[in-house]
């Protein structure tokens, strides 16, 4: 279970799918997601059984980009991971919770 920044960036680090249970996008709610390039201050992610999706070849193909941004832009409850624009954890901050499916 992810509790902090820390532990979930070493589940991204390990590739581990995840799963968006709720997002600023509605359509992309349910999407399974791996991690496909990590890096220092975030990742990009693909949707593993749709490499053709748009999600998938978005940024010239190493997928979607999020920003790990600061810890106290995210929320660690019950194994469900938010993460907000800013300190300011509102529906305006909002980005997506995901969760590990591993």
């Amino acid at each position: 279970m992810i509790n902090n920044l820390s532990q979930l960036k070493k589940a991204i680090q390990n590739q581990q799918e995840f799963k968006i249970i709720k997002h600023s996008r509605p359509y992309m709610i349910g999407q399974i997601r791996k991690p496909n390039i990590i890096q220092t201050n975030g990742f990009y992610s693909i949707i593993p059984d749709a490499l053709d999706d748009r999600v998938s070849i978005s940024n010239g193909g190493r997928g979607s980009w999020l920003a790990f941004g600061k810890a106290s832009h995210w929320e660690f409850n019950n194994g469900l991971c938010t993460k907000y624009l800013s300190d300011t954890h509102n529906d305006d901050t909002f980005i997506w919770t995901i969760e590990f499916t591993q």
